[in-house]
């Protein structure tokens, strides 16, 4: 049976399964029990392999956090990779926001959410970030299109704060921040944002996130992840460049300040 044939029949990614595969991920209890009954595996060997499960290693950090079911698979494997390439159309990447800003994002979000389930949302979001400071950094390549900058999530004085904190991630040596101007135009990524990772494991194949007010999932198409990988690269070229980046941002940033007031 290919890997293709085993995903469709267990309604998960070919690069869920892929995953489970070589190690890089765990498998639930549920989805073992899915593969030992696709298998056809002997009773004999049921036990053992669950009993394997279960002292397979420690969970994952996010897995005691009520993630949604679509996200979770995609904070796992953000936790392995060791790039990655993000734009953004209309709010400030993930990894970048502060937390107030994030809170504001979560608020307006598609969930009606709880105060513990809001408060729990953006400690993940900020745990996330703990991988762009830690030992062997994790690469971030950035693309923000200017009205994420200009468009007012929270409050002006949320704004001031999240754009000198962007300021502050652009001066780091693992991180390239781009912005993408009006006046660059029509561009590739008007139909919404791009996430793409990269693996140090050269047997594991770049994937792609895609979300929606719907939910998300991981894109493992390789064809797809490649023409992905260009559209990014499109809008790198498109963008201004550091220097310029970092200058249009102080400015936004003082034009958000000068209006703090109002």
């Amino acid at each position: 049976m290919s890997l293709d044939e085993a995903a469709a029949h267990l309604e998960r990614s070919r690069a869920t399964v892929g995953h489970w595969e070589r190690g890089h991920s765990r498998v639930s209890a549920k989805d073992l029990e899915a593969l030992l009954a696709l298998y056809k595996t002997p009773d004999d060997v049921v036990e053992q392999l669950h009993q394997l499960r279960r002292e397979s290693g420690q969970r994952g950090w996010w897995q005691s956090y009520k993630l949604p079911q679509y996200l979770a698979p995609f904070v796992g494997f953000e936790a392995e990779a060791s790039e990655i390439f993000h734009f953004e159309l209309g709010v400030i990447p993930g990894l970048l926001q502060t937390e107030n800003y994030a809170r504001a994002i979560h608020e307006a979000g598609r969930l009606v959410l709880t105060d513990v389930e809001l408060q729990q949302w953006v400690d993940v979001r900020l745990k996330r970030q703990e991988r762009l400071s830690e030992d062997g950094a994790l690469a971030l390549h950035v693309v923000i299109a200017e009205e994420a900058l200009r468009r007012v999530i929270g409050s002006r004085k949320v704004m001031v704060d999240q754009l000198e904190r962007l300021a502050e991630f652009a001066a780091r040596p693992n991180i390239r921040l781009q912005v993408l101007p009006f006046e660059a135009g029509s561009h590739e990524g008007l139909h919404g944002p791009i996430l793409l990772l990269r693996f140090s494991d050269p047997g594991h194949c770049d994937v792609a996130f895609s979300d929606t007010p719907l939910g998300g999932h991981v894109i493992d198409d390789i064809r797809d992840v490649a023409e992905l990988a260009r559209l990014f690269a499109s809008l790198q070229a498109r963008a201004l460049d550091e220097a310029d980046s970092a200058e249009l941002l102080r400015s936004i940033a003082l034009e958000h300040a000068s209006r703090v007031k109002e």
